[in-house]
């Protein structure tokens, strides 16, 4: 399968009480056969959201998708499959809001 590289890194700025935190990084290399970073823009046009809020969806249901796709055969993904897959409908399915670029497929 063709798919799109991704290096993924999450840094932490703060703690639960607003503390200062560094040094705290988490990077990794994944691969998904979605371009990640046109779905989010196209969810930008799309849902009434920050971009930071849009962002963590589009990137987070994306590779959690991937996973569970890769590894559909395993039966920890058994009960969120359908629910993923009628969530991932409904989304497609979202009308785009006024001043958007016209339209593209979403995901």
């Amino acid at each position: 399968m063709n798919s799109y590289r991704y290096k993924i890194t999450v840094e932490a700025l703060t703690g639960a009480k607003g503390e200062p935190v560094e040094g705290r990084t988490l990077s990794f290399e994944t691969a998904n056969h979605d371009d990640i970073l046109g779905i989010v823009e196209r969810m930008q046009t799309r849902l009434p959201f920050d971009n930071d809020t849009v962002a963590s969806l589009g990137v987070g249901l994306k590779l959690f998708s991937e996973v569970a796709l890769m590894q559909r055969n395993d039966p920890m993904f058994a009960a969120i499959r359908p629910a993923l897959g009628e969530f991932v409908r409904g989304l497609k399915q979202r009308p785009e809001t006024v001043g958007s670029d016209g339209p593209g497929r979403l995901l």
